[in-house]
């Protein structure tokens, strides 16, 4: 929770969040729907909403399912607190992220952007055209996870 005191400004800001954020859980993948061009006030929300979805999952490896809509970049404002969200939802057990970019006017440069962000977390990622892959990849990534922790556990025994 320490992570929430960087977005403690946002909460007050004199804006609303831009776009629409659609969150849920299908077994251990989270999965976000971001609709439309975002903004600070975005990532503030999606913190805050997120975090109920996040305690759920944790204690076991969970991937995330991004559906982005339209163009999915925010402004540099934003950037510091994506990554510390990125960055506590890794530390809570994300092994994985799979992004879907669609109805974009500019697909390269949103792939461009959630790269960086991604890169910068150390979190496995992909970027898909359908959702029947991304779900594959990130089951695999979660199995394999999961499967590593537990041959950790064991040889510690």
């Amino acid at each position: 929770m320490d992570d929430l005191i960087k977005w403690e400004g946002l909460m007050n800001s004199q804006f609303s969040a831009h776009g629409k954020l659609e969150i849920s859980v299908e077994g251990r993948i989270l999965i976000v729907k971001g609709i439309d061009s975002p903004n600070s006030e975005m990532v503030d929300e999606f913190a805050l909403t997120v975090e109920a979805y996040i305690q759920s999952l944790k204690g076991a490896p969970w991937g995330c399912l991004t559906h982005l809509h339209g163009d999915a970049i925010f402004p540099p404002s934003a950037l510091p607190m994506i990554e510390a969200n990125l960055k506590r939802m890794a530390s809570l057990g994300l092994v994985g992220i799979a992004t879907i970019i669609e109805h974009s006017e500019s697909p390269s440069v949103v792939k461009q952007f959630w790269q960086s962000m991604y890169e910068k977390s150390a979190i496995a990622y992909q970027f898909f055209d359908q959702s029947e892959g991304a779900r594959s990849w990130l089951l695999n990534k979660i199995t394999h996870d999961t499967l590593s922790a537990e041959d950790s556990l064991s040889n510690m025994e």
